[in-house]
């Protein structure tokens, strides 16, 4: 029979395991393996993986004084995967429990590794080992939930002069298209504010108040301080914005097309007086997917007409988001988009200002940019400006292309901000949840979401991230084969422009073009 003897304990080693493997004998490395587990309650679906190393240590001894080993596991490289980001971690974690030992022995059996989650800084990842293996949690200190504001206007794309349909302007090759939001101003000033984006890049799905483990698969976000959540939509070929209605009076903002997300989840983690913005989602609820809407700048002001469902059906029924019905909101509000949201819509177009164009460029454009900084003249791979001429007689109009660059941003441009507040609903399910309470106390207004929306922090000056421009000018229509003169005579009393300016919107990140000398 063996026996143990109370002195194995005092031989100083009971202050670490470290202690232990330094002074109570040579320790010999038996092996070394990877290992993997998947992280429990983790919304990105997680995965940790690890490094474990097999050692013999001395573990007590006979009372002949034979010295008895037995294994010591430690868990070290720790790594971990979510949405396809591997993030390096710092942690030891070690497991003493098979080895035999003293009776006395009042060190730990097993200690395990508690790391920082790098995706929210208000998150752990407890790893617990075992043999050669072990559990992973995710812990968080407050509590998760959402709300569904109506709408976020995650792009202005500005109609280049002609309805041709060679004209058009396309961000297929550009990941600008977004916005830079800050909610920091719906909460109370007493209310602690931050960013940290649990879903890390990727915008997440939800429905009936959790997570569905999907995320969408055409936008993305970011974050660069702790305000502000950057948004950027993948542009498809689909979504070219197509030149306006006449030939003849080709500068008509009303082409212009305002693109608008109407089933965004805005997250955040409620404690105590603190509110941690993690970035946008998704309703699973109305569709898989963001649902993203181009309407034009004449339907919101009604300079093309009522927004009617007779009128525009393609608009009309998204805008009446009817999958929220059953959602909670505030006193007399409703799911669809009213005419005070139209509205506020239409603003994040300058020129939904009729006198904006008088006022901000002028009959001389400005270089470089307007007096307000919305805009900053840029280029494209011909200079800064296209050409609208005429089409010679019995012949078509030259077209015009160029691939649009950005311009790094003035520290003016910089600067720019835009504050809008609309109403929110909030998920049935969530209806007198731990969440909702702490929400009700934390915000500033009940009932009202406020966003502010900044210059757009990634405009640079860059030759991968660009739009693509296509300008055909007025046909001639001549009566006469190959006589003039054109019928009609384009630009003929001098009141309508030929050339056109390139200016950036350092807003939203996409192009707008200024005749020149015309204003």
């Amino acid at each position: 029979m063996i026996t143990f003897s109370s002195s194995f304990r005092k031989l100083s080693c009971t202050l670490t395991l470290v202690l232990l493997v330094l002074v109570c004998g040579a320790v010999a490395a038996h092996a070394q393996s990877s290992g993997s587990v998947s992280v429990s309650s983790d919304p990105s679906s997680g995965v940790l993986n690890y490094t474990v190393t097999t050692s013999t240590v001395p573990c007590g001894e006979t009372d002949q004084h034979t010295v008895i080993t037995g294994p010591l596991y430690t868990y070290t490289n720790f790594s971990y995967v979510a949405n396809g980001t591997t993030y390096p971690l710092s942690g030891t974690a070690t497991d003493l429990a098979r080895c035999l030992k003293d009776p006395d022995w009042d060190g730990p059996e097993i200690s395990p590794a508690v790391m920082t989650d790098p995706i929210n800084s208000s998150c752990t990842i407890t790893f617990t080992p075992g043999v050669t293996s072990g559990s992973a949690v995710l812990a968080c200190t407050g509590v998760q939930g959402y709300v569904n504001p109506k709408y976020v206007v995650v792009g202005v794309t500005y109609a280049p002069p002609g309805p041709s349909t060679n004209t058009f302007v396309n961000y297929v090759n550009s990941t600008y298209v977004g916005n830079t939001t800050s909610t920091i101003n719906t909460f109370a000033d007493s209310t602690t504010f931050s960013v940290s984006l649990t879903y890390t890049t990727k915008i997440p799905s939800f429905a009936s108040a959790a997570f569905t483990g999907s995320y969408a698969t055409t936008g993305t976000q970011t974050t660069a301080n702790t305000s502000t959540v950057t948004t950027s939509i993948q542009v498809d070929s689909g979504e070219e914005t197509f030149g306006t209605g006449n030939y003849f009076a080709p500068v008509d903002n009303d082409f212009d097309v305002i693109w608008v997300w109407l089933n965004p989840v805005s997250i955040y983690t409620l404690s105590g007086n603190s509110a941690t913005w993690n970035g946008y989602g998704y309703d699973a609820t109305d569709q898989n997917g963001m649902d993203i809407v181009g309407i034009p700048l004449g339907w919101l002001n009604g300079d093309f007409g009522a927004f009617t469902e007779a009128n525009i059906p393609q608009f009309w029924i998204p805008a009446q988001r009817t999958w929220a019905a059953n959602q909670m909101f505030g006193a007399g509000q409703v799911p669809a988009l009213t005419s005070t949201d139209l509205a506020q819509i239409a603003s994040y177009d300058p020129f939904s200002v009729s006198t904006y164009g008088q006022d901000y460029i002028g009959v001389n454009p400005p270089s470089p940019s307007t007096s307000d900084n919305r805009f900053t003249l840029t280029e494209c791979n011909s200079g800064n400006s296209i050409s609208y001429d005429q089409a010679s007689p019995s012949s078509n109009a030259e077209i015009a292309t160029c691939t649009l660059k950005y311009v790094n941003l003035s520290t003016q441009a910089q600067a720019i901000t835009s504050v809008s507040s609309q109403t929110y609903s909030v998920d049935a399910k969530f209806t007198g949840s731990d969440w909702f309470q702490k929400w009700i106390l934390d915000v500033k207004n009940s009932w009202t979401y406020t966003t502010q929306i900044e210059a757009d922090s990634s405009i640079t000056n860059s030759t991968t991230n660009t739009g693509s421009l296509s300008v055909q000018g007025p046909p001639c229509n001549n009566a006469v084969i190959d006589v003039g003169p054109c019928i009609p005579v384009y630009d003929s009393a001098g009141n309508q422009p030929t050339q056109f300016n390139i200016y950036q919107d350092n807003m939203f990140g996409t192009f707008m073009f200024a005749p020149v000398h015309y204003y």
